[in-house]
């Protein structure tokens, strides 16, 4: 370790920095909302989105695995585990409303993807300030899917047509799939170059 500080901020955010882990969900997301791009309507079969769904789920758990073989784990106290399922429940329940808003009324700023950008700013690790490495990359991220989200109010509503792209959420939940890709593999670089590797003995 470097220093202290960096020791604690590796610790409070041990899990959230497996970024490997977020390389399924935003595969998953992406490969399905690619999926609801080309498909004929009516969709008659959801077998793929499945398929693709059980991949990424089997994908993560060998992930979830390796960190574990590889670093072990850092356990989190029952207020910490608390606090995060109020989060989740809280996000989750924001993400249906946004889904609604977002299908049920034509409006040129699409919801999903505003709330996606605002959970990049404030879930952890914290953007702090003067700026780190982590803070940069995440308003970067941020900003990205808050211009894409609001993008038909400056280029029209249907400019992502022109892109062959047939609906604004499926736009934005494809930049939301890779970006998710993209940052899971720099959290994952920072992970590994600030944590050395523990070694295995035998029993």
């Amino acid at each position: 370790m470097k220093n202290i500080t960096q020791t604690k901020f590796l610790s409070k955010n041990y899990s959230t920095l497996h970024g490997l882990k977020g390389v399924p969900l935003g595969l998953c997301l992406f490969l399905i909302s690619f999926w609801a791009n080309i498909s004929h309507y009516p969709v008659k079969n959801i077998s793929l989105p499945i398929v693709f769904a059980l991949g990424s789920l089997l994908l993560f758990i060998a992930i979830d695995q390796y960190y574990k073989r590889t670093f072990g784990e850092v356990k989190q106290t029952f207020a910490s585990r608390r606090a995060q399922w109020i989060e989740q429940f809280i996000l989750g329940t924001l993400a249906i409303v946004a889904f609604w808003i977002d299908v049920t009324f034509n409006l040129p700023v699409n919801f999903i993807g505003l709330l996606f950008a605002l959970s990049y700013l404030f879930d952890k690790p914290k953007i702090t300030s003067p700026s780190n490495k982590y803070s940069i990359i995440k308003l970067v991220l941020s900003i990205c899917m808050i211009l894409a989200s609001i993008s038909p109010l400056f280029l029209g509503v249907n400019w992502w047509n022109t892109i062959g792209v047939r609906a604004p959420i499926i736009g934005v939940t494809m930049l939301v799939g890779m970006l998710g890709v993209i940052q899971g593999a720099i959290w994952h670089i920072f992970f590994v170059t600030s944590l050395p590797t523990a070694e295995v003995k035998d029993e």
